[in-house]
Parts: C-alpha cells; structure tokens; sequence
C-alpha cells in the first residue's frame, strides 16, 4: 500500500511527534548508549490510526503532513485532518522480524494518533499591507499589523496547515491580492473603505438590483475614478469577491457590518469611552452609506464589538483585539466597562476563550454570574 507522502515540518516544535512519552527535546533522533557503551542513535517513533475511509483518498491525493507552534495537521487535496494524541494503558509493541522467525521489540508505544476531521481559519495577520505610496496606515491598520516580510502565494500554501482546496475557498474574500513580482499583499482597510464606497456609488449610478449586479460595468466604472492605479482591476475583484456571492449578488449583511463597524469606530470609540445613543448611532450608521444606498440595519449584526448599557440604552464600541487574551483578566476587564451586561452582548468574548468547548451557560458561570431579569433576558453580572 503506497501513500504520498510529503512533510512541511521544518519549523514544528511540537514534543509528541517524537514518538516517546519521555522526552526532553524535541529530536527525531535520540543517542543512547548500547551494551558495550557505545554511542548510537535510535529513531523514534509514533503511531496513527489512519480510518478505512481515508485510506483509498490517501491513496488518489497528496497526504501532506504539516504543523504548527502547537498541533500537527495531515491534509489531503480536499480536506484537513488534526493529529490529536489519545494515551492508553495497553501494552503496545513494534516488532522487527528476523530470518528465523524471532521477534525483537524495538519501541513500546504509550499512545496512539488519532485523525479528527477540522476546519483551519486562513490567517492573513502576517501578510504585509498593500497601501497607496501617499497613504498613511489609519489606526485599524496599525492595530492589525505585524512585522511581516514578502510572501508567494505557494510559500503561503505551503506553510498553513490546511488542503488546498480549503486555501483557494477561503482566498475568496480574504482581501489578498497577487501582485506582479508574485508577491501577496493584504489590501488596507482605507483602500477596501474607499473602493466599496465606490462599488455602492456605481451599483446605484448604473440603475443594478442588488441581486443582480454586472462585475465588468462594475469595474469599468470605478476604474475612471482610479485611472492611474495599475492594480485597480486587482483591488476591485478582492473586494467584490469579499461582499458578493460569485460577484453577481450583494452581500447586504456583510455590506452592513463593514459600515457598522466604520461607524462604531468614528463616533463610539473605545480609546474616548464615548457612549452614545443607540438611535443616535443608528442615524450615523445610515449616513455612512453612499447616497441613495439602501440596507436593512439591526445592531445585533455587530455583537461582539460594542457594548451596550441596560438602563441608558447607550452603546460603546469594543475592539476585541485588544482584549486581555486570558479569561482570569478578561472578566474583570469587561465588568469595568459596565457591570451588567445582556449575555449576548458579552458571549462572544468568553467563546474566543472556551479552548475546550465547554457549553456557553457553563462556561460563563464559571467566572461570572447569569441571571433572569424581569424582562425575560439574561445577564451577566461578575461574581
């Protein structure tokens, strides 16, 4: 049975892809010293359960095995599957046969691999930025950025852990664009803000349904406001790409966060704690649009980025990267910003936290308290 198999490892430290549970370092080969004191190095080894019905994909596809800081991952072309260790008390032996039909074990084995079917995000936050030459990165672009270098597409392929099929998916709509040189940048919040401005101005211009929207008038529209962009056309198709579907529909929920929070960001900001007036936010929320643009608007579409007063009905933007990233601090941070809140409005910043996927109500009352108020609704008081 012949398995295709790669490995992209070479920047994995990860202690069970040894294959022995007593381990120091993080080695492929370990030295030992044999009966006449010798020196010699022994490979150590690891176990995997492989299910019957991956073994004919494994057999038609590429099985690459990857890793990161923290897991290893096995894909195929289509999917990714996790390597998750699973400890057992058996007494398990890999034997090596000789001519005269002896055994001699080399290795016992303590644990085994087991393939556990997951979905990788696509992490775009060590992408480099693609601005204008004249633009400065805004505040949300500095937040976001990190010290990067130049990237291809297939050095990005090849060193996430997830099938390609998976990669291409989620390149859609991710804002990365390919530049000439073969390089990918991530395009700037100031240019994706300027370019959907232009593409909502054009769809009403251009008399479009919303359902029905042409791509090519489209770009040859917003192409005379930016005639002297060499990759405007690259810009364009990103951000159709990132709010419509298959570039013939609007995405109005998506189209309406995206101003939301522009609109959080401008008139609620956190770093000024300036609570407004939820139906003062509402009327800015609706100005921020293109003239003449009409999309239905309801505050739950932004939960997990304000936080909203139970008696004042006042709300407060919130930028969940700047959270403390550990629930001990998280808490007492949230309950200094208000100490009540709906439990929908907090939930989100406790699943960021829930590694272990403990049911949401458990999970918060771990660290807080929830209750019923009067009005029917749940919240979230600190302990």
């Amino acid at each position: 049975m012949d398995f295709n198999i790669k490995y992209t490892l070479n920047s994995v430290r990860i202690p069970y892809l040894n294959g022995s549970e007593e381990y120091k370092k993080n080695e492929t080969f370990k030295k030992i010293n044999d009966d006449n004191g010798n020196t010699v190095e022994t490979i150590n080894y690891k176990l995997m359960q492989i299910p019957e019905s991956l073994i004919d994909v494994l057999q038609e596809e590429n099985f690459i095995i990857k890793g990161d800081s923290k897991n290893l991952y096995l894909t195929t072309d289509r999917k990714t599957f996790q390597a998750k260790q699973n400890f057992h008390s058996n007494c398990v032996l890999l034997l090596e046969q000789n001519k005269i039909n002896n055994y001699t074990s080399y290795t016992t084995q303590q644990s085994e691999l087991e393939l556990v079917l997951t979905k990788i995000p696509l992490d775009t936050s060590t992408i480099p930025i693609y601005k204008y030459e004249s633009d400065l990165l805004d505040e949300y672009d500095q937040n976001n950025e990190k010290k990067t270098n130049d990237i291809t597409k297939d050095t990005l392929i090849t060193s996430l852990p997830m099938s390609l099929k998976e990669f291409e998916e989620q390149w859609r709509g991710s804002l990365l664009i390919q530049l000439s040189d073969m390089t990918i940048k991530k395009i700037s919040y100031k240019i994706e803000s300027d370019i959907i401005d232009l593409i909502l101005m054009s769809v009403v211009s251009l008399n479009m349904k919303y359902t029905e929207i042409n791509y090519d008038a489209i770009l040859n529209k917003v192409k005379s406001f930016k005639e002297n962009d060499k990759n405007i056309d690259l810009l364009i198709k990103a951000v159709l790409e990132k709010f419509t579907d298959t570039n013939k529909s609007l995405k109005m929920k998506t189209i309406a966060i995206f101003y939301g929070l522009k609109t959080l960001r401008q008139k609620c900001p956190f770093s000024q704690r300036n609570f407004i007036e939820l139906n003062d936010f509402y009327m800015y929320w609706k100005e921020s649009f293109p003239s003449y643009f009409n999309c239905d608007l309801d505050i739950d579409f932004l939960i997990g980025y304000f936080a909203k007063d139970l008696i004042t009905n006042k709300i407060l933007e919130i930028d969940p990267t700047r959270l403390p990233k550990t629930i001990q601090k998280r808490v007492p941070y949230l309950m200094n910003i208000q100490r009540t809140w709906e439990q929908k409005h907090i939930q989100p910043f406790f699943e960021e936290l829930n590694e272990q996927g403990i049911k949401p109500d458990n999970f918060i009352m771990k660290f807080a308290k929830r209750k019923k108020d009067k009005s029917g609704k749940y919240i979230v008081i600190e302990r």
